[in-house]
């Protein structure tokens, strides 16, 4: 049986995870795309993708025959996820995983509530992700690889083996993280960049090799 699905945010990332939704659909997969959420007024009652935007992320708990996911975050708000998320209410449990049927995940992966990966990125053997964590299109993510919860890995990004992403941290497109590398919460690594070494908590760099540009 079909659950029926609610992204939280209508914009940017979310659009590419209701393509992922309908796409994990066309496969028979479990999901359905019913709508979005979102706090902007100007948003209410519109439609997006064909979606009707249900309402504010206040009336999450309201749809209590749906689950959820959540595609807000961005290099404005990505240390923001989880209080964005905790907006809602809801329990974990009322977070699914949404993998694109073109993503590649290793058997041995594991991959928490709440967490998307879009299509043509691989996830390696042992790779961990918690919960929340957005990879988006063309990624890869090594073998034995930890991500935490709410991290965003933007398109195109290269984490060799044994990389740490710790939680609320931003990893932007195109850039590649050195194997063994971390990178600690609430870190912003800059598109295109290369990391050879590790990042500091709360702190933005940026070039290659990637140099510290400030503290946040």
């Amino acid at each position: 049986m079909t659950q029926k699905l609610i992204i939280l945010g209508t914009a940017g990332n979310c659009l590419e995870i209701a393509d992922a939704v309908r796409a994990v659909a066309t496969t028979g997969g479990e999901y359905e795309l019913a709508g979005f959420l979102d706090d902007s007024p100007a948003m209410q009652g519109t439609q997006v993708m064909g979606a009707p935007v249900l309402g504010t992320l206040f009336d999450a708990p309201t749809f209590t025959d749906c689950v959820f996911v959540n595609g807000i975050g961005s290099t404005a708000n990505f240390a923001r996820k989880q209080q964005i998320i905790e907006t809602t209410q809801l329990p974990i449990d009322k977070f699914v995983t949404v993998i694109h049927p073109k993503a590649d995940v290793a058997s041995t992966a594991r991959l928490g509530l709440g967490t998307v990966v879009l299509a043509n990125s691989t996830i390696g053997a042992n790779a961990q992700l918690d919960s929340h964590v957005l990879v988006l299109a063309g990624s890869t993510i090594g073998h034995d690889c930890r991500i935490g919860a709410n991290a965003i890995i933007a398109s195109g990004v290269v984490l060799c083996g044994n990389v740490i992403v710790n939680a609320n941290s931003y990893v932007g497109a195109g850039a590649c993280v050195r194997g063994g590398v971390t990178i600690h919460s609430e870190s912003l690594v800059g598109l295109g960049s290369v990391v050879i070494d590790d990042v500091a908590p709360q702190t933005v760099v940026c070039g290659n090799p990637a140099r510290v540009l400030r503290q946040r």
